[in-house]
């Protein structure tokens, strides 16, 4: 059950049809959005959410929340009151926003409410149980390996020209603009003759700025849009190295989606990204931007190490699959049923 709202600006958001799928229903309730934010609210939510759980007396109830999540809190409000299993897993790192969470806690108490509090890596885990003050446990994300790897796999670059990619919502957060500052000075560090070129594959309200940053920084650099996930696949499948800007990534999904492709990474060293990528082996993780410089230019002055990285990352398929991902779910709900009082 979720608020109904526009859809996110940015790179796509998989979708499961409706049609399509079995034993899962999808219930959209009417809401605004706070104006600046794009977060769906109603006060419609606590009560019409309690009263479906009435109505349909599920086992367990499971909220993913975000940084701010009023259908998180309604959701978890509603199961709480009835009694019912709680899971909650958080998808965003708190970063400067710890401070909200501790006063909503020490306000409402709703960090007692769920039987178990999950985060998406164990960078978000360790923040919500330093804001909680209670253990907290590790539910990552996941993609279909094998959907991702079908039907192809990437090759090793042309010898003078690296064709770099990024998927990402073009916001701030995403650190766009620091990604074309950072292929631009790696770009004057190698030989003459020796190019990188960078497709981003997202959308949103950054990206007329990046498109001139591009052009004024000289850096040559497509922008797609939000694109159909099979095109995402084939962009992928097309390009030498994945790179992720963002020092902030709460797990890294289109990385692992990369690495599922068989791509290399270069990325910085936070959220489950040192899990997708192992340094040194599936791609280069990073601390700094210069670090993200320095991992760029040795690619393209040592060819010999990026066909290593090349090879073993499409010999090695990540972790975080489905059936694996699916099963750590259903082990962690029957936890939350068994400590129900």
């Amino acid at each position: 059950m979720t608020p109904e709202s526009t859809s996110e600006q940015g790179a796509r958001v998989p979708s499961v049809p409706i049609s399509q799928a079995e034993n899962f229903r999808a219930v959209r309730i009417p809401s605004f959005k706070v104006p600046m934010m794009g977060v769906p609210i109603s006060p419609l939510l606590p009560k019409r959410l309690r009263e479906d759980l009435v109505t349909w007396s599920p086992d367990v109830v499971h909220v993913h929340a975000s940084i701010a999540s009023a259908g998180a809190l309604a959701g978890g409000w509603a199961a709480h009151s009835l009694g019912l299993p709680l899971v909650v897993t958080f998808h965003s790192t708190l970063g400067g926003h710890e401070w909200v969470y501790k006063l909503s806690h020490a306000l409402t108490k709703w960090g007692s409410w769920p039987q178990v509090v999950a985060g998406v890596s164990p960078t978000v885990a360790d923040g919500v149980s330093r804001v909680l003050g209670r253990p907290t446990t590790v539910l990552a994300n996941g993609v279909d390996i094998g959907w991702w790897s079908e039907g192809g796999s990437v090759s090793v670059p042309a010898r003078n020209c690296i064709d770099l990619v990024t998927v990402q919502r073009l916001k701030n957060r995403k650190r766009g603009s620091a990604l074309l500052k950072v292929v631009a000075a790696a770009q004057n560090n190698i030989p003459d003759g020796h190019t990188f070129r960078v497709t981003f594959v997202g959308d949103g309200p950054r990206r007329p700025a990046l498109e001139r940053q591009a052009s004024r920084l000289g850096v040559e650099a497509k922008f797609l849009g939000a694109i159909p996930r099979k095109d995402v696949r084939e962009v992928l499948r097309n390009s030498d190295v994945f790179i992720l800007s963002s020092t902030r990534e709460a797990f890294g999904l289109s990385a692992l989606e990369a690495r599922a492709v068989g791509l290399p990474v270069v990325a910085f060293r936070t959220g489950s990204l040192p899990e997708i990528v192992p340094d040194g082996l599936a791609g280069l993780l990073v601390d700094t931007d210069q670090g993200m410089v320095d991992a760029l230019t040795q690619l393209a002055c040592d060819r010999g190490l990026l066909v290593r990285l090349c090879e073993w990352s499409i010999r090695n398929p990540p972790p975080f699959d489905w059936p694996l991902v699916v099963e750590e779910h259903e082990r962690i709900y029957r936890e939350a049923s068994g400590s129900r009082g």
